[in-house]
Formats: C-alpha cells, structure tokens, sequence
C-alpha cells in the first residue's frame, strides 16, 4: 500500500522554485518528497518533475502554477493544494477590463526592457499588506535572457486567457484551497469562482494574509491536512 506522499510544487508567475524553500523541512521531517517544478523564468533550468509509482501522489500550486501544471501530472495527482490560485484569472464586468488593462501594460514593460521594475511593482502587491521584503527572493535578483522574456510574457498571456479549471483536474481526488482574504492579485470574483467550480474541495481562508502567503505555520498547516487523506 502506498502510504508516503511525493509533493510535486509548481510556482507561480514572476518566481521560481525558491518559493518552496519553507517547505522543505516540514516534507522532510515527514518523510514526504518534495520535488519542484521550475519554469525557468531567471537562472534555474527548467524543469518538470514526474509521478514516482511508490508514493501517493499531492499536486501543490500557487497562483497561476495550476495552469502550468502538465497535463499528465494534474490528471494523476491524488491530492490538490490551491494555494492563492483561479482557474479563470480576469473575471467578467469592469473589473474585469482593468485587470486586462493592467495585464498589457505589464507586457509593455517587458518588451521595453523595464523587466526589474515591473517584477519589483508587482512584488510589492503580491506582499501586500506585508512588507516585500518578507518575500522569497525571486526571478528580480537573475538576468533574464530572452527566453526567460518570451516565457514572462507566455505566462501573462495565459493569465489573460485562462477560462477556467483545466480539463485534467481530477475532481475525485482530495482538494484543498487556501484563500488570501487581502489578496491584491486574484480578485474576490475570481475566488469564488473557483470555489463553486471545485464545490467538494475544503477551504482555508487567512484573514488579514496576501497574495503572497506570508505566514510561518501555513506549511505545516497544509501538509497536517494533508496527512489526513
């Protein structure tokens, strides 16, 4: 019977696999395997991980990490963490136009080569209300080669067309989504869509928490749950 957990842990855009470095020692002192996917936005190579056939099988993704899942990874996981995530990211109505507003002035600043000032803009909101420099470092501190520009831009393409939960999701596994409730990037429309879509999954909402997630005992949090499943 398999009974140990391999996490695989997709970022978000604008970050890379240093975003799970709070997660490493509460999977090891478990006995879990985390394993990170990188997209290879700055320095690290890209990298996709792959299902072991010894462990069970826990997906975990912030933001738009759910939309750069492989396909074959999402379908056979387990267990799902939400983490700060959507499945559609621009909601409909006015708001929804000013996020696709936002969302080209954003691809603007990378072909104009204002790439640092865009990823420090767009740190500060993903912080918010905390400080910034609580943060994980990410893809601002690393030269961004063309590529890594190409996927940047990609990526906020996909923000922009997202339409909702991927095909693969496997509505029968385990599903938990952590909420921000002072989230400054997935907009309140945005969540409870999600939240209907995925009606089964549990819920977690932090009051008073970011985008960002900043908050020391959210690993331990979520990997308790998921030690019940």
């Amino acid at each position: 019977m398999k009974m140990t957990w391999q996490l695989i842990a997709v970022h978000g855009w604008g970050s890379d696999q240093r975003y799970w470095q709070s997660w490493r020692k509460p999977c090891k002192q478990r006995g879990w395997l985390l394993e990170c996917f990188e997209r290879g936005y700055g320095g690290f190579k890209e990298n996709s991980p792959e299902w072991k056939s010894s462990y069970k099988h826990a997906l975990i993704v912030n933001s738009l990490g759910l939309h750069l899942t492989p396909s074959k990874i999402l379908a056979k996981s387990d267990a799902v963490i939400l983490l700060a995530s959507f499945g559609k990211f621009v909601p409909e109505g006015s708001d929804g136009r000013n996020m696709q507003i936002a969302l080209k002035a954003m691809a603007q600043k990378i072909e104009i080569g204002k790439i640092r000032e865009l990823l420090e803009e767009f740190r500060e909101k993903v912080a918010a209300p905390q400080p910034v420099d609580y943060l994980p470092a990410g893809v601002e501190d690393q030269e961004i080669s063309e590529i890594g520009k190409m996927k940047l831009l990609n990526d906020l393409s996909l923000l922009a067309k997202c339409n909702g939960i991927p095909k693969e999701f496997p509505h029968n596994s385990a599903v938990l989504i952590v909420e921000a409730e002072e989230d400054k990037i997935v907009l309140e429309a945005s969540r409870a869509q999600m939240r209907k879509n995925l009606n089964k999954a549990e819920i977690i909402k932090l009051d008073g928490i970011g985008h960002g997630l900043l908050m020391p005992t959210l690993p331990d949090m979520v990997l308790d749950w998921l030690g019940k499943q």
